[in-house]
């Protein structure tokens, strides 16, 4: 990480303050190798969770109770007018009895007004990253709300990957057809609704 984007990540989470957001302890930045320091999450990242679960233990119920609280910390970030930009399972992490917070501020952003122009050449996660911003390099925050949306579906089918079978070259023009992802097998019909709302609700306010 270069050392303007590690200062910028470490200022992002000085500003944030959630109970579902890893709370930034402190940046050694004396000598490199830098460091930020955050607090430990016992169970790792929520992506090899997911896969590595008891699905008894971790059943609907739980899985619910994880994708709430994540939405809370997501509307937060709203409310603060800042972005993510890097929102999946694997940037989020779990503690005891289920907690999970969402982590990795190294895309964030302050919105200083509706949207955010990435640089050229700027590199993003494409199967969780929403049409347009793929497309002209600009995000806001209902591209988050798409980012949202996939993640619900990693969490519907324990950390399985978005657009299974689909080739990361064929997912933005596929997209621009309209193809969305069928419902996970087990994911209640009102969850995948959910699912599909996140990118509904990002088409219409992109317009």
């Amino acid at each position: 990480m270069e050392v303007e984007e590690f200062l910028k990540e470490a200022a992002v989470m000085k500003e944030i303050k959630h109970p579902n957001l890893v709370q930034l302890l402190g940046v050694c930045t004396r000598e490199p190798p830098f460091y930020i320091i955050t607090e430990f999450m016992t169970h790792g990242n929520l992506l090899d969770y997911l896969r590595e679960c008891n699905r008894e233990e971790v059943n609907a119920v739980v899985l619910l109770y994880m994708a709430t609280q994540i939405s809370s910390a997501m509307e937060y970030l709203e409310r603060k007018n800042f972005i993510h930009r890097d929102l999946a399972a694997r940037n989020c992490l779990v503690g005891e009895n289920h907690l999970v917070k969402v982590a990795d501020f190294g895309l964030s952003r302050l919105m200083t007004g509706d949207t955010y122009t990435a640089h050229a050449g700027a590199k993003f996660p494409i199967k969780w990253t929403a049409p347009e911003s793929l497309a002209y390099n600009k995000f806001s925050i209902k591209s988050d709300v798409w980012a949202f949306g996939v993640l619900l579906w990693e969490i519907a089918t324990y950390g399985m990957s978005p657009y299974p079978g689909i080739d990361l070259s064929q997912v933005y023009e596929l997209l621009e057809k309209d193809y969305r992802m069928d419902r996970p097998e087990g994911c209640p019909e009102k969850v995948y609704q959910l699912m599909r709302a996140c990118e509904y609700t990002y088409i219409c306010l992109s317009k």
